[in-house]
């Protein structure tokens, strides 16, 4: 894959067959169950991914049928280092948002244009930080998220699949994708 200067491995994909939203998500538990099929992976399959293959970038990207594309990159910088740490369960600190991506071409979300608006911590929403604090599920549950604006997250059980929107509903060839390299 030549994106982004190439060598990206796809770790997490989820793309909608149909607009029937499943109750759960196939989630991978062990390092081994990797497939390029439909599948998400949870904080610790990441953190021994990362053991084995020393990456230091993600990509995100998802898009939906109705235009919205939302693809970044983590910077190649300590702040871009640090979501990386995040997301393979280095740390349990939740990284700074602002500076620590870059927008790729074909990006034209607006979620990427207000990173001072991303996150959750400790009670308070608009922190300028990646994720909403879960566990396990960081990696696809709101990993980006604007409140009330624009979310990337995955959840089977409340039925909620977006790419920068806001309670919006699905349609068949919806995609959501993670990479590293």
């Amino acid at each position: 894959m030549t994106t982004g200067g190439g060598g990206w491995l796809l770790v997490s994909n989820i793309t909608m067959e149909s607009s029937i939203l499943p109750y759960e998500l196939p989630d991978k538990t062990s390092y081994p169950g990797i497939t390029s099929d439909q599948m998400v992976l949870t904080k610790t399959v990441m953190n021994e991914l990362r053991t084995h293959l020393s990456f230091t970038q993600l990509r995100f990207h998802c898009s939906k049928n109705n235009g919205r594309t939302f693809h970044v990159t983590t910077a190649a910088n300590s702040t871009g280092e640090a979501v990386v740490q995040y997301f393979s369960g280095q740390t349990d600190v939740q990284p700074a948002s602002c500076g620590s991506y870059v927008r790729m071409e074909n990006d034209n979300s607006r979620l990427a244009g207000v990173c001072q608006k991303w996150g959750f911590e400790s009670g308070s929403h608009e922190v300028a930080k990646w994720g909403h604090g879960f566990d396990q599920e960081r990696l696809y549950h709101h990993p980006a998220f604007a409140r009330d604006l624009y979310h990337w997250t995955l959840d089977g059980q409340t039925k909620r699949w977006e790419c920068d929107d806001y309670l919006v509903g699905v349609t068949t060839g919806d995609f959501w994708k993670i990479y590293v390299r």
